[in-house]
C-alpha cells in the first residue's frame, strides 16, 4: 500500500508546487480537482474489485486484458531480470511497446495494487502536463485565459478520467502531448503573442525534453510522433520569427526522431498502409475528414458520461472554427499541421475509427479559442476613447 500512498502524495504535490505564480483560486481549484478525480479512482477501482475480482474490466475492452495479462507476466521477476527480448517475446512483436511495460512497472513497484498504482500514476501525468500548459498560456495569454484552458480539458472534457478507468492508453498519449505542446509553443512562440521564451540553454534543454516525450510517444503510437515531426518539419518551412538556433535545434529533433523510428518494425505499419502517398490520397475522402472532426453523435456513446462533454465539444466547434480563422495569420504554425495530418490519417485512412484518436486536437483547438480571446481584449484595451476628438468630429458633423 505505501507506493499507492506515495503515489497519491505526489499527485498533489508536484501540480501543486507546478502552480507557484497563480493566484490562490488557481491554486485551491487544482487541488479540489484532482481530489475529485482521485476519490472518482478509488471508487471505481474498489467496484471492479467486488465485481470482477480483477481490477480490470472483463468485457469488450479487450486491450485493458492485454495490458494487463503483460505486466502480471512478469509479476514473479524482478526488473532487472526482465530483458528487452522477454519483453519482445511476450508481445509478440517490437513495436509499441511502450504501455505494456507502464503496466510492467506497475506490477513491478507496486504488486498489491498494480492497476490503482498505474491509474494514479496516469491522473498524475496528465496533471503535470496539463500543469506545463497553463503556465504557457499564463506567460503568453494572462492568468485568466489560462485558468479557463485547465478547467476545460481538466474538468469539461474529462472523457480522458474514462481512459484511466479502462487501463487503457489514450490518456498516456494525450499528456505527453500536451507536454511537448506546451514546451514547442514556449520555444517557437505560439498565437503571435510573442515573450522572451528564456535563454539559449532552456531552450536546448526544452528541444532535448521534446526529444524525449516524443520518443514516450513513439513506443504506444508511433504514426503520432511521425505526424508531430512532419508538423514540425512543415513549420521549419513556413515559421515566423524563428531563431536559428532554434530552427537549427527543430532540424536535429526532426532527423534523429526519422532516424530512430525508421529502424523500428513499426515502420512496417506505415509502409503497408502506403505511407506519404496515402495520406496525401486521403484528402479526397471527404466523409472521412468530416467523421474525425464531429463523430459520433451524442446519443451513439455507449456510455452518457461521454456523451456529455462530445456534447460541449460540438457545441464549441463553430467557436473553434471563428477563434482559428479570425486570428488565421498566427494560428498557421506546427500545431495546424497536427491537426490536419491527423485528419487525414484518422479520418480518412482507418476503418476502425475511435473519437479517442482526435483527442489531441483539444489542446490545440483550446489554444486557438484562447489566443484569440486574448487577441481580442488586447484591442480593446488599446482603444483610448479621446473627448476632445469625439467633440471636434460632431462639430464638424452638425457644423
Amino acid at each position: 500500500m505505501a507506493p499507492v500512498l506515495v503515489a497519491i502524495l505526489f499527485l498533489f504535490v508536484i501540480p501543486f508546487l507546478m502552480s507557484r505564480g497563480f493566484s490562490g483560486i488557481f491554486r485551491v481549484s487544482v487541488v479540489m480537482v484532482i481530489g475529485i478525480k482521485l476519490i472518482l479512482i478509488l471508487m471505481f477501482h474498489a467496484q471492479t474489485v467486488k465485481t470482477y475480482g480483477i481490477p480490470i474490466q472483463l468485457d469488450a475492452s479487450v486491450d485493458a486484458k492485454k495490458y494487463y495479462d503483460f505486466g502480471e507476466a512478469f509479476s514473479q521477476y524482478h526488473l532487472w531480470e526482465i530483458s528487452p527480448s522477454d519483453l519482445i517475446r511476450e508481445r509478440g512483436g517490437k513495436s509499441h511497446l511502450g504501455y505494456p511495460y507502464l503496466n510492467t512497472l506497475a506490477f513491478q513497484f507496486c504488486p498489491d495494487h498494480p492497476i490503482l498504482f498505474l491509474r494514479i500514476m496516469k491522473l498524475l501525468f496528465f496533471h503535470v502536463a496539463l500543469g506545463m500548459l497553463a503556465v504557457t498560456w499564463r506567460d503568453k495569454l494572462g492568468e485568466r485565459l489560462a485558468y479557463v484552458g485547465y478547467m476545460i480539458l481538466g474538468v469539461v472534457m474529462y472523457q480522458f478520467l474514462y481512459y484511466h478507468f479502462r487501463n487503457l492508453k489514450d490518456d498516456v498519449i494525450l499528456s505527453l502531448f500536451m507536454a511537448v505542446m506546451a514546451l514547442a509553443d514556449r520555444t517557437l512562440g505560439a498565437g503571435g503573442i510573442e515573450k522572451n521564451s528564456g535563454t539559449h540553454q532552456q531552450a536546448v534543454l526544452r528541444w532535448l525534453a521534446i526529444g524525449l516525450f516524443l520518443w514516450f510517444i513513439w513506443t504506444i503510437r508511433l504514426y503520432l510522433t511521425a505526424i508531430i515531426l512532419c508538423a514540425f518539419g512543415a513549420n521549419l518551412v513556413t515559421g515566423r520569427n524563428i531563431k536559428l538556433i532554434y530552427r537549427a535545434l527543430l532540424m536535429g529533433v526532426i532527423g534523429v526522431g526519422f532516424l530512430v523510428m525508421t529502424g523500428a518494425e513499426g515502420w512496417r505499419m506505415v509502409e503497408m498502409r502506403g505511407g506519404a502517398g496515402a495520406v496525401t490520397g486521403a484528402a479526397g475522402n471527404l466523409y472521412g475528414l468530416f467523421k474525425v472532426f464531429v463523430s459520433p453523435l451524442p446519443w451513439q456513446h455507449g456510455n452518457w458520461f461521454l456523451a456529455i462533454p462530445h456534447t460541449f465539444y460540438l457545441l464549441g466547434l463553430p467557436i473553434v472554427a471563428w477563434a482559428f480563422f479570425s486570428n488565421l495569420r498566427n494560428n498557421l504554425d506546427w500545431k495546424v499541421y497536427v491537426v490536419i495530418v491527423v485528419a487525414l490519417v484518422v479520418g480518412a485512412l482507418m476503418e476502425d475509427f475511435e473519437p479517442r484518436k482526435r483527442y489531441v486536437m483539444y489542446p490545440i483547438f483550446l489554444s486557438w479559442v484562447l489566443t484569440a480571446l486574448a487577441k481580442r481584449r488586447e484591442a480593446a484595451s488599446t482603444e483610448v476613447f479621446d473627448p476632445n476628438a469625439y467633440f471636434a468630429q460632431a462639430r464638424n458633423i452638425y457644423a
